[in-house]
């Protein structure tokens, strides 16, 4: 798509106060049904302005499930790049989102980091989004069904939480994802658990101070792990990167990773190869990490039916998601680290 004032690309997202599925993909409008958007336009003369930057070609990246953003690859005279128009996040916030990847980048891990205008800015503002740009990095989404790049995908992750404890102060303001944001108001009776409600408010408020915090990507799953020439090319969107205990977000990486695409059932081989990867970076496992990883995942799980509760296109996953959350009931963790 050639960039110019008779090209379509109208941005569109919801308020990021109100309540979306995560199974809404964003809009993108494409072809020339109208002007393109005053913001679409701002973008390109920053991108002149504040850059430096000729831009030749532009065309949406689509997929993905952040209804806030939208992501373009643009052809410039420093080669492609891609743009990110964020509603969800201030400047303040990607500011500390690009500290975030340096320090992950420093380590080891394959980030995009932002490039920095002519000011020295990692963002800035037009309308009501704040815009990075960053390096376009080839690559197909990380293949689960490949034992090579679970393994990987795994090793990815420990690396990010071996070295992402280094004191850093919180996220200057959460994610829409956030749990805060998703109440248990509309939970259908399959997600009502009083004894995981009660283990999660004891781990939650002084349970987990045995288990080390640091930063989390937040959104640790294949879609964004790009692969490349026989290994993890870059770890792609950090919008939802938090301070956490690091045990959650490994509990939620092992399902994401682990689980069968078809049944929505934890696939042991699957999830073992993950955490093997894992372990190899990791060296050992966090003592009591057996006691915690399955009710976290169902945690997890659980968030993540409430934000398909809101789509009414989703039943037939989010029906998948509850029988999951049920059944995981069930499971010992056992199998999952004895390696």
């Amino acid at each position: 798509m050639s960039i110019g004032s008779d090209v379509d690309c109208v941005f569109s997202a919801p308020n990021p106060t109100a309540p979306v599925a995560r199974g809404i993909r964003r809009v993108v409008m494409l072809g020339r049904l109208a002007p393109m958007s005053k913001l679409a336009l701002a973008i390109v003369d920053a991108l002149r302005k504040r850059y430096q930057l000729e831009v030749g070609f532009a065309e949406p990246l689509l997929g993905g499930y952040d209804v806030w953003a939208e992501s373009w690859r643009v052809e410039s005279d420093r080669g492609p790049l891609v743009v990110r128009a964020d509603r969800s996040i201030s400047l303040l916030a990607a500011s500390w989102l690009a500290d975030v990847m340096r320090r992950a980048a420093e380590a080891g891990v394959s980030c995009c980091l932002p490039l920095s205008s002519s000011d020295g800015a990692e963002a800035f503002s037009t309308g009501d989004a704040t815009v990075t740009v960053r390096a376009f990095v080839q690559g197909c989404d990380l293949d689960r069904d490949d034992p090579d790049q679970l393994h990987a995908a795994g090793a990815i992750l420990g690396l990010l939480h071996a070295t992402s404890a280094a004191a850093l102060s919180a996220r200057p303001s959460p994610s829409p994802w956030a749990a805060c944001f998703w109440p248990a108001d509309h939970d259908p009776s399959t997600l009502h658990d009083p004894e995981l409600d009660a283990w999660h408010e004891g781990f939650t408020y002084g349970g987990d101070r045995r288990f080390a915090r640091g930063v989390v990507h937040g959104d640790f799953w294949a879609g964004n792990l790009l692969w490349a020439d026989g290994r993890v090319a870059a770890v792609i969107d950090w919008s939802e990167a938090r301070v956490d205990v690091l045990a959650r977000e490994l509990a939620w990486a092992t399902w994401e990773f682990g689980h069968d695409e078809t049944s929505r059932e934890l696939d042991i081989d699957r999830a073992r190869t993950f955490l093997a990867g894992f372990r190899a970076v990791s060296g050992s496992w966090e003592p009591g990490l057996g006691d915690v990883l399955v009710p976290l995942m169902r945690v997890e799980l659980r968030l993540n039916a409430r934000y398909s509760l809101a789509d009414p296109e989703d039943v037939e996953y989010n029906s998948a998601l509850q029988r999951a959350f049920v059944k995981l009931r069930r499971q010992s963790a056992a199998p999952l680290l004895d390696l």
